[in-house]
């Protein structure tokens, strides 16, 4: 593969949504870069040019997928700086253990080895601002005496571009989950299907993909059961031929604003035809808002897994159980389009 890189793209770990506030209030009045990237832990940047994400996907995704989901916290103490020429410097937060996102930027760079144009040791660090040796100090005591701790799931790791972009700025092009696999297996074809009919490879479905935080609630109630996961939890809502992406339907996904799906002792369900184990949002008329779902075709539950139908009596009463003292939802920030074997070919951006 070309060892050509560029500063136009980079593969990076972004935060989800739901903790920008305070990197955010911070990066909009310190970070000189604040409008052109997201928050971020650059994994390899320069990278390369956006016509090969595709090859680097598939490259990577056999080895990404067997890395299991972790987390990372930032505290007080994850506030450090780095000296730049002169009496500048750069402040930025590192995770309270590194451990596990330095493993997982290693096995990525052993990888693409020909890509590495930094010779320095990879330190994780997530940029906030820019100030001068004499001030950073003062700096980063008056951020500490308000920051609040943040924590989220680590489940993917992004590559985004500006190339071609209006305003320069970079955007999520592709991304690569973290799923835990120690053996590859393919997603079940059905997915929330009704009829289990063959599908052409050039057929990719557009698809609600629910957080790795969501499923690993409820998961260990089928343990010691038929039960067997699909590769990727997801709603299905249309198929959709290969080609460009239609400028129209990224447009009406990327206007509509993201909402939240929720779940109830009743969600549970079963199909006996395809031995499909789901769970059927209450909020389902959220979804039809998108209006692109395929009512002839699919009917906008979530597939879990299969199962034995011997089974489903046992693992339905456990969930209703557990609803008792448990919330179970998801919040709809994007809309993936997928091919047949569950890799990640767009990512539609809902509003915030």
């Amino acid at each position: 593969m070309a060892s050509v890189t560029t500063t136009q793209t980079a593969l990076c770990l972004i935060p989800p949504d739901n903790v920008w506030e305070q990197i955010q209030s911070i990066r909009s009045i310190h970070d000189k870069a604040y409008p052109r990237w997201m928050p971020h832990i650059n994994f390899i940047y320069p990278f390369t040019p956006e016509c090969n994400f595709d090859n680097i996907k598939t490259q990577l995704e056999p080895i990404l997928n067997r890395i299991k989901p972790f987390q990372i916290q930032f505290d007080q103490s994850s506030f450090h700086y780095f000296k730049q020429r002169g009496d500048e410097c750069t402040y930025h937060l590192r995770p309270k253990n590194s451990t596990d996102v330095v493993e997982l930027q290693k096995l990525i760079q052993n990888q693409l080895l020909n890509l590495i144009k930094n010779k320095r040791a990879f330190e994780a660090h997530l940029t906030l601002g820019q100030t001068t040796t004499s001030k950073i100090s003062d700096v980063l005591i008056e951020m500490q005496a308000v920051w609040k701790t943040i924590e989220f799931t680590v489940d993917r790791v992004y590559m985004i571009s500006r190339e071609n972009h209006p305003e320069n700025l970079f955007t999520i092009k592709n991304e690569i989950l973290l799923l835990g696999q120690e053996n590859e297996t393919l997603p079940l074809a059905i997915s929330n299907l009704t009829i289990n009919p063959i599908k052409s490879p050039s057929i990719n479905y557009l698809s609600i993909i629910a957080p790795n935080e969501f499923s690993s609630r409820f998961l260990h109630l089928f343990e010691n059961t038929s039960f067997r996961p699909c590769k990727s939890i997801r709603i299905i809502l249309a198929e959709y031929e290969n080609g460009p992406i239609d400028s129209d339907l990224r447009s009406k996904l990327e206007s509509t604003t993201k909402f939240t799906l929720d779940f109830e002792q009743n969600s549970i369900g079963y199909d006996q035809t395809t031995s499909r184990l789901f769970l059927k949002p209450i909020n389902i008329e959220s979804i039809r808002q998108l209006n692109i779902i395929d009512d002839n075709k699919y009917d906008g539950t979530l597939t879990l897994g299969e199962i034995h139908k011997n089974d489903f009596d046992k693992i339905s009463d456990r969930f209703m159980k557990s609803c008792a003292s448990n919330i179970y939802k998801f919040e709809i920030d994007r809309i993936h389009l997928m091919d047949l074997n569950g890799r990640f070919k767009f990512v539609f951006r809902l509003k915030i």
